[in-house]
């Protein structure tokens, strides 16, 4: 689970799923990378707005049953589990082992679709294709995507929908996640060491 990973994977990952977190490649600049990222979560968090947020532009679609997914992306709300946030959450593969809590380290690997079926990225298509490292609890993402894993066992594969106000709220991520998008994510829980904490 140390295994150090490569600018690249920095790069993409840092782009989708952190919310916002300089990810530290080594020595001074990444603790300096670090003590920056509580101000930035901070922030993106203040941007990520609500569902029911006034001032929403026209022809946007908040409610994530009146949207139009791509067929490719077998999103049917209905066979998946709604949690109080608005996130839709289905079992795809079952898994073994203890559930995922807080503290525990994880490696996950995922995809991740806008809803029109353009994917955004995939850990599978890094070099190497390694899945995500974090800390549950303590690695800063996206809401959604915390969520979403909690509670995963190994080998267990999910899908997630994710509504605006869990991924990147109001502003988006220019140029590849427009403001307002929900998310469709694939993830698979690869790689768990159980704290005990949660």
């Amino acid at each position: 689970m140390q295994r150090d990973m490569t600018l690249n994977g920095f790069r993409a990952v840092a782009a989708l799923l952190l919310a916002p977190l300089a990810i530290a490649c080594a020595g001074d600049a990444g603790e300096a990378a670090e003590s920056g990222a509580e101000g930035e979560a901070a922030e993106a968090a203040e941007t990520a707005g609500s569902p029911e947020g006034a001032g929403t532009p026209e022809g946007v679609i908040t409610d994530l049953r009146e949207m139009t997914f791509a067929d490719e992306l077998a999103v049917d709300l209905d066979a998946m589990e709604e949690t109080e946030s608005g996130l839709f959450i289905q079992v795809l593969q079952g898994g073994s082992g203890p559930p995922a809590g807080y503290g525990d380290e994880m490696g996950v690997h995922y995809t991740v679709w806008l809803p029109n079926g353009s994917k955004v990225d995939s850990s599978h298509d890094h070099d190497p294709p390694e899945p995500l490292e974090m800390v549950l609890g303590s690695t800063a993402l996206i809401d959604g995507w915390v969520e979403g894993v909690t509670g995963m066992r190994m080998g267990e594969r999910r899908k997630l929908v994710l509504p605006y106000h869990l991924a990147y709220g109001t502003e988006g991520r220019p140029p590849a996640i427009p403001a307002y998008s929900p998310l469709v994510f694939e993830v698979e829980l690869a790689e768990h060491i159980p704290t005990g904490e949660g």
